[in-house]
């Protein structure tokens, strides 16, 4: 017969406490199901027999210092009415195969966020590897459970690569730029990896997607033709500013070797200044560029076209944002400067997808942001992590736990 008291303090669905035993280090809850039979899988009537019986010692959060362990006499049933045997139960609060609860795991993901895996693990008596597949568990059920509810709503998806090591691998972040939500982190960039994985995806789900934001790079394109048929493919407008800007500094650089020692250095120490938004410049600023559009009108030039077409990305309606387009591909070819002919050419084998962004102002922007916060977790101590490890840490920080 279950004790209420016992229950109530435990606390744990589906199940009941008959007893409660004290020792100088554990409180064991002696537990029961609360329902005691199953649907059989079968014929679903209720099998109520029991087949075989075996108790388990499950290890639950502490209560006031004190270790507590769960020791539930697991139960297998049969059927009487189909013959079915050995029907396991399933409860909530305890998966399958764990000698831990959930609400378990869920403490010590909390506790590791902070603080390192050794330690918690001397504290809870558990080894390290312990610790380490019950954090993995618990982190990739939470993560997989944030993924369904995302998706359940998402009708846009951005896709943005970042370094895992400098200039050698590079991973893949999904992300849904209208809500600001993380979708995944890839392994591979390679177009054949992404189809086959949102070929994954339910068909409706793919169908569901009315826009696909990226960058300038034609795999991705290709990408979201094959696996997303309904998607507008929208060029994100951070990365058509830096097509512009590397324009802007390699004429930057071309133009600094033709000056003196002297000048040379005003040129060098102006680079970033001459990336920076008209609008952003102090008064040293605009002195300093003064200095070297005497020195260099192609340059005074360029920098023009780079403020005119980072404006023309502001302009909120959309007619009016094709017209100064049009506009600014007059004024580069009236400039005569190759690099910035060459950036004109990008741009335009763009044009539709660069429109549907006046259309959508849809951008990477959450991406570039989240970008940021993996270069802080890789900065910070985990080094060149495995990518679903720090997957997994990224998740972590974006979750409400």
């Amino acid at each position: 017969m279950h004790n209420k008291f016992i229950t109530d303090l435990m606390n744990l669905p589906d199940l009941v406490a008959t007893d409660l035993i004290q020792t100088e280090e554990y409180l064991v809850f002696v537990v029961d199901y609360q329902k005691d039979h199953v649907k059989c899988p079968v014929c679903g009537k209720k099998a109520h027999k029991v087949h075989d019986r075996k108790t388990q010692m499950i290890q639950d959060i502490p209560i006031r210092d004190k270790k507590v362990a769960i020791r539930l006499e697991k139960k297998r049933y049969s059927c009487s009415h189909c013959g079915k045997r050995a029907i396991p139960k399933r409860i909530e609060s305890i998966t399958k195969y764990s000698r831990k609860t959930e609400r378990f795991k869920m403490h010590l993901l909390k506790q590791t966020d902070s603080r390192d895996y050794s330690r918690v693990a001397t504290e809870h008596g558990l080894s390290y590897t312990s610790i380490q597949n019950s954090v993995r568990s618990k982190l990739d059920t939470l993560i997989k459970e944030a993924q369904l509810a995302t998706l359940d709503e998402v009708e846009a998806i951005s896709i943005d690569e970042f370094a895992i090591k400098k200039k050698h691998k590079y991973a893949v972040a999904l992300t849904d730029p209208i809500n600001g939500k993380l979708i995944d982190i890839l392994t591979s960039r390679k177009k054949d990896d992404l189809i086959e994985y949102f070929n994954t995806w339910p068909e409706k789900l793919r169908e569901q997607i009315k826009y696909f934001s990226m960058d300038m790079w034609s795999p991705y394109k290709a990408v979201a033709k094959t696996v997303f048929p309904n998607a507008k493919i929208v060029v994100d407008k951070f990365h058509l500013v830096t097509a512009i800007n590397n324009a802007l500094d390699k004429l930057r650089k071309e133009e600094q070797d033709k000056q003196t020692p002297a000048n040379r250095k005003k040129f060098y120490k102006s680079r970033l200044t001459l990336l920076m938004a008209g609008e952003d410049l102090d008064d040293d600023g605009h002195q300093r560029l003064i200095e070297i559009f005497k020195l260099s009108p192609a340059l005074e030039k360029a920098w023009e076209l780079k403020e005119e077409f980072r404006d023309l990305l502001q302009i909120p309606d959309v007619k009016e944002s094709i017209e100064a387009l049009n506009h600014w591909y007059e004024n580069v070819s009236q400039a005569k400067l190759n690099l910035f002919y060459r950036a004109k050419g990008t741009v335009k084998r763009w044009e539709q997808n660069v429109i549907n962004y006046f259309k959508t102002r849809i951008t990477n922007g959450f991406a570039e942001g989240l970008n940021n916060k993996i270069k802080l977790i890789k900065r910070i101590g985990y080094g060149v992590p495995k990518v679903e490890n720090l997957k997994r840490r990224v998740f972590l920080s974006l979750l409400s736990i």
